[in-house]
């Protein structure tokens, strides 16, 4: 998992949301027409009750197979007896107690009045995985890095589908074709290959001033055959910004809303591999959630690890059709 440590400030928090307001504005100016995501259940400790907005009918909320379920605005949720279900909205995690008046999901605000509701208004928003690409295609032999994805230099790791020959990887700065890493060859069948020179020779192009794009080549070495994939580091900009997002996440939030937020922050990113990290981490207080085994099979595949998709997909096959959609 990456940690990182910085201080939040408001002013910080403030400029990391700015370049995303007047996109975040738009999607909540939709609320009445489009399903945006308003909230989402982060626990359920009684007999929790849902009724959807113009809905006749309350349908029953269970633990773990509604934990993260997505709720829109008009969407009213109440405990029919003693205990209390726990609610993400944009103000933050609210608690949601007997008697048996019903809270109801407000639209998430246009113009919220502190920081902290941006961000979190923003993560509703992009319920699942922000910033997503296509992610690996089916013939790629490159698993990670997926193309259009970020990197961190320090856990960058390079995977794909084994071959029984020899293959040969490089790394190339993609305005002035000028070599990072490599050429290198080595065994196919390996599958991935992680390497300090490499994580190095990443870490210092990420100081020089207008750093370009990445490309990562794997050739077969036996008949010329290659391919390639395009990835980025983050500047010095948004790795602040990200830092100040992690640091309002870790301050404000804790258990599943502290991982969800985060993954959020590291995808919207397309820091993929520690998206999936968190997504993986969040899965494990719920492993039976159809929500959390969706989140995580869409985390990991735009972070090209096959067989755990495989795996997930497998898990989520077994559970029973949504109840409440």
């Amino acid at each position: 998992m990456m940690k990182i440590q910085f201080t939040l400030t408001i002013t910080l928090l403030a400029a990391s949301v700015a370049a995303t307001a007047a996109n975040s504005h738009a999607q909540t100016q939709g609320v009445q027409t489009e399903k945006v995501v308003a909230g989402r259940i982060m626990s359920v400790h009684c007999d929790g009750r849902l009724l959807r907005k113009g809905a006749h009918d309350e349908s029953k909320l269970l633990y773990p197979r509604d934990i993260a379920l997505g709720l829109t605005a008009g969407d009213a949720v109440r405990c029919n007896g003693p205990g209390y279900l726990e609610v993400l909205v944009s103000e933050g995690t609210r608690r949601i107690p007997p008697p048996q008046t019903p809270f109801t999901i407000k639209p998430l605000p246009a113009d919220p009045k502190y920081p902290e509701d941006q961000v979190i208004a923003e993560s509703l928003t992009g319920y699942g995985v922000s910033g997503a690409t296509r992610g690996i295609t089916a013939d790629s032999r490159i698993f990670w890095p997926a193309e259009n994805s970020a990197v961190v230099p320090e856990h960058f790791v390079i995977r794909w589908a084994p071959v029984p020959q020899k293959i040969v990887l490089s790394i190339l700065s993609e305005a002035k074709d000028v070599t990072l890493w490599g050429p290198t060859e080595m065994d196919g069948e390996g599958g991935s290959f992680k390497s300090a020179a490499v994580s190095s020779a990443l870490a210092a192009y990420k100081t020089k001033p207008g750093s370009a794009g990445l490309v990562l080549t794997l050739t077969l070495a036996n008949s010329g055959d290659w391919e390639e994939v395009h990835f980025s580091l983050l500047n010095g900009r948004e790795e602040r910004e990200l830092n100040a997002q992690l640091d309002f996440w870790g301050k404000h939030t804790d258990g599943l809303a502290l991982r969800l937020g985060r993954g959020y922050s590291f995808s919207r990113r397309k820091l993929f591999a520690e998206a999936a990290d968190e997504y993986d981490a969040a899965l494990s207080s719920a492993p039976e959630s159809r929500y959390l085994l969706e989140d995580a099979i869409n985390a990991n595949r735009l972070a090209g690890r096959p067989l755990r998709v495989k795996e997930l997909q497998t898990r989520l096959a077994s559970r029973p059709e949504a109840a409440n959609p």
